[in-house]
């Protein structure tokens, strides 16, 4: 149907197939051959088009100051007063005719149906290959069941310990040279340049807060510790579930699957924990428990030098879908360059098919132009992530290279990051 139509269609009768192979509708209007009812009569395009760009209190006047033109296939355009009049009488209503506001609604409509057809569109045959579309059901499947953001089963871990408690520096730490020292302040550092708060909600509505002190010669990082060796390991389970599940990983031998999976465990990690990452509050929520960076003295701008942090900001701004999350963790844990892996090019193969679906998905269901760049940004956060992933390593050999005896809880934790 053509657009005008829909306005008067639905208060006249619906002409037969048989009944127009038959009888041949013509315009009542000029004669000319009709292609429907438009502003309630069966009139032709032509006629459609006319009566629509005369305004509702639009009065031509006759150039032959007659008033009574005959308005054929060929004359029709002679006269634009006595066209109106035989349009009128014809039984054409100007009610029907919409303002131009009313067009332009109309049309900003279509368009907004458009996009949301464009962004709701289910997986299909076009645009991505059968074998793509299972690859995303697939790690769809096993995110959702090895991935629990509301963090419901994560139990019996270890909270800081406050610090007027009476917890102090191991004492192995307390005898140090002066170049153990340097060492030392190095670690503390990496380790204090943003600082966590943390919160816990009990399910009888109570509610508990430990917040860093705000120089307290680095002991915070002990009474951290044992709550981030926990978290970790619980992440860490929830990855290596995540990944034994996936057909591609597991026909891999086993010595590259761990290879694999002690090299990818930091990036799918944090790609985890972006999507529970609140930006406006710089929080974490994970359930009954939220981690809140500490806004330091330098204020806001200071905080996002942090790298962590800007990366979980770029990330969460680029507001991904759930399939372009677990195709991230996909592309991360499937790195032929990990140390320790032997069938690199396999493993290089299985990354590009995952990268290549990727890049199908977003040219499906996004609208362009608007996200034109949006695959390259996600490649660019990931080689990001992959250094933020190597400066990690490096913070916790420096800490185990100093003092590889100074605490079980820092040899938990190494432990936990990297076998």
């Amino acid at each position: 149907m053509h657009r005008g139509e829909a306005d008067s269609a639905s208060t006249n009768p619906i002409i037969g197939a048989d009944e127009e192979e038959e009888c041949p509708q013509i315009c009542r209007v000029c004669g000319d051959k009709a292609t429907g009812y438009h502003f309630n009569v069966m009139t032709c395009e032509g006629c459609k088009g006319f009566f629509r760009a005369m305004k509702r209190n639009a009065q031509p006047r006759c150039p032959f100051r007659k008033g009574t033109c005959e308005i054929t296939q060929k004359t029709r355009r002679q006269c634009q007063a006595c066209r109106l009049r035989k349009c009128l009488e014809s039984g054409m209503r100007k009610e029907m005719i919409m303002s131009d506001a009313a067009v332009e609604q109309r049309r900003a409509l279509i368009r907004r149906k458009k996009r949301e057809r464009i962004e709701t569109r289910p997986l299909g045959a076009k645009g991505l290959t059968e074998e793509q579309q299972m690859m995303i059901r697939e790690l769809t499947t096993a995110q959702m069941n090895t991935f629990d953001s509301t963090f419901v089963h994560f139990k019996n871990f270890r909270l800081p310990d406050v610090l007027s408690s009476g917890r102090q520096i191991p004492e192995p730490l307390q005898i140090q040279s002066r170049e153990e020292a340097a060492k030392w302040r190095k670690i503390r550092e990496d380790l204090c340049s943003m600082k966590l708060s943390l919160q816990l909600r009990g399910e009888d509505g109570s509610v508990w807060n430990y917040k860093p002190p705000a120089d307290n010669g680095g002991k915070e990082i002990f009474s951290l510790l044992p709550h981030i060796a926990d978290v970790s390991t619980y992440m860490f389970k929830g990855i290596i579930n995540f990944a034994k599940v996936i057909s591609y990983f597991r026909d891999l031998p086993i010595e590259d699957q761990i290879s694999l999976l002690k090299g990818a465990a930091f990036e799918l990690c944090q790609l985890r924990f972006n999507t529970v990452f609140n930006a406006e509050t710089r929080t974490w929520e994970c359930g009954r428990l939220s981690y809140c960076v500490e806004d330091p003295a330098g204020g806001f701008q200071q905080l996002l030098l942090e790298p962590v942090l800007k990366f979980h900001y770029m990330l969460k701004k680029l507001q991904l879908h759930k399939e372009e999350y677990v195709l991230m963790q996909a592309i991360s844990l499937f790195s032929p360059d990990r140390p320790g892996v032997v069938q690199r090019l396999v493993v290089d193969q299985l990354q590009e098919r995952f990268a290549m679906t990727l890049k199908a998905y977003i040219e499906f269901n996004r609208p362009q132009p608007a996200h034109r760049f949006l695959f390259l940004k996600i490649m660019a956060i990931l080689t990001e992530l992959r250094s933020l992933s190597a400066e990690h390593t490096q913070q916790l050999l420096r800490i185990h290279d100093v003092h590889p005896f100074a605490t079980p809880l820092m040899q938990e934790l190494f432990s936990t990051t990297n076998g």
